[in-house]
């Protein structure tokens, strides 16, 4: 590990960063989905909106033999979070420790930004992240990971239809109230009447924040919001995409197409920065949902490719900080 940097990678780094993409989706058999331009790399924290940081571990001769690539999420149950989407190491020098420094890395950021939790979405069976005192909330909350892929949603989009007497637009600071409203409603449709810990203030600071963490698109009908979609931006080996948090609407608006709707407009602003990919999820006893998401396209990627949820929240992010102190990793 003396022999090694953790550092933030520069646009230099992007063509050798680019090779590592490629060996980590080479590894998990998604070579197909590598789809990435150096551009896209050299971008980085710049190419806003798909606003996404990576670091690199170096060894003493340059040459790059690890990579974490993450990116801000948001939570409407707790607020700003982190999405980890890859870590990799060359086989050569696994068990060295450079896993547990770049994921520290990320973690050490997260809570710099203000995050309670870190998320990453791996295979089963991730020994190193269940190692490392993350949940496995596929297991524990069965919670499905989909997935609709670029064709899905331009054709998605194609038949998607202005719903008559119903306002799609971008939320305001003085829809936050009524927006708070509906993400109660929402846990208390999921059986988590006790999970919101956030407030309306929350939203309106975090949605004001120089991080980009979240958007936010309201239905309006007869002078009320009956509807919201939470998302954020995302990036992986693919490039460009979003994820879709929350979408609800209030039962007695549902089956107007204000659902699909709210759903097209978050489609949209992702075909519109070039998106490969809409990601959410879904609870497993969630039938009507999960048979309207397969309707339109998407893919349950729990079952298809065995994703698995996994988090840190905020305690253990700072047991893991504080048991890792020891380890600089060459810093």
């Amino acid at each position: 590990m003396s022999n090694t940097k953790i550092r933030k990678a520069n646009a230099s780094d992007s063509e050798k960063l680019l090779v590592l993409i490629k060996e980590l989706s080479k590894e998990l058999q998604l070579t197909s989905s590598v789809q990435l331009m150096q551009k896209d790399l050299e971008d980085g924290e710049s190419g806003r909106p798909a606003v996404f940081t990576v670091y690199v571990c170096q060894n003493d001769q340059g040459a790059l033999i690890g990579y974490v690539l993450f990116y801000n999420t948001y939570s409407t149950w707790e607020g700003r979070s982190l999405c980890v989407e890859e870590l990799y190491v060359i086989p050569s020098k696994r068990r060295k420790g450079i896993g547990s420094s770049l994921l520290k890395k990320a973690v050490q950021v997260a809570l710099e930004r203000g995050c309670s939790r870190v998320n990453v979405t791996a295979y089963p069976g991730n020994k190193f992240l269940m190692s490392q005192g993350a949940i496995d909330l596929t297991n524990i909350e069965k919670w499905l990971f989909f997935r609709i892929n670029q064709k899905a949603m331009e054709d998605f989009a194609h038949r998607c239809k202005i719903v008559e007497g119903t306002k799609i637009r971008e939320a305001t600071n003085e829809d936050f109230k009524g927006v708070m409203k509906l993400i109660h409603d929402l846990a208390n449709y999921e059986k988590m009447p006790d999970g919101p810990v956030i407030t309306e203030k929350t939203l309106e600071e975090d949605s004001q924040s120089s991080e980009t963490f979240y958007e936010c698109y309201v239905a309006e009908a007869e002078g009320q919001l009956v509807g919201y979609s939470i998302f954020f931006y995302t990036f992986s080996g693919e490039g460009p995409g979003v994820y879709m948090e929350d979408l609800y609407v209030t039962p007695e608006y549902r089956k107007r197409g204000i659902g699909l709707a709210l759903w097209g407009s978050v489609i949209k602003a992702s075909l519109k920065i070039g998106g490969k990919r809409c990601d959410f999820a879904v609870l497993d006893w969630n039938t009507p949902s999960i048979e309207f998401y397969k309707r339109m396209g998407a893919v349950d990627m729990t079952q298809e490719k065995g994703f698995h949820f996994h988090r840190m929240t905020k305690d253990v992010m700072q047991s893991y900080l504080a048991l890792h102190s020891s380890h600089s990793c060459g810093q």
